[in-house]
């Protein structure tokens, strides 16, 4: 007779990251005021979304902040159907990559558009939203 294998019965696994913001304090604040940067580094002049404290380019550590503005062009999206644990209660959505100023590329939700009605090249705008629990954070909607 074999033994049936011991499981651990499925539960719930909260996370909880505590991200150091200290050098991107300015992009998480300029969200909450409705505006949208990002970093460029000072020394070779490359533009990095999400915002780095160091370039990803020429390794360089001083950099400006500038403005992305708001448009945006749908570069591609996916509608997802079977949402992980931490996102389960909001149903179906729809994840975008769209295209920003100086050809920076952020992936953000897709409100407001059925899937069926995006395609790529549409335009868009971004939108600063606050969550439940007080943290920024940014959405794509229909311009």
């Amino acid at each position: 007779m074999s033994e049936a294998p011991a499981l651990h019965s499925r539960r719930p696994l909260t996370l909880r990251f505590n991200i150091p913001i200290s050098k991107t304090r300015e992009f998480w604040d300029s969200l909450r005021a409705g505006r949208f940067v990002t970093t460029k580094c000072t020394s070779c002049g490359k533009v990095s979304f999400p915002p780095q404290s160091d370039c990803p380019e020429c390794m360089g550590s001083g950099f400006e902040w500038v403005d992305l503005g708001r448009d945006a062009t749908l570069v591609t999206f996916t509608q997802v159907m079977v949402a992980p644990a931490s996102f389960s209660a909001d149903g179906s959505y729809t994840i975008a990559i769209a295209e920003l100023g100086g050809g920076v590329r952020a992936l953000a939700w897709l409100e407001g558009v059925r899937a069926e009605d995006a395609s790529p090249g549409m335009k868009l705008k971004v939108e600063a939203r606050t969550s439940p629990d007080g943290s920024p954070y940014y959405v794509f909607v229909r311009a």
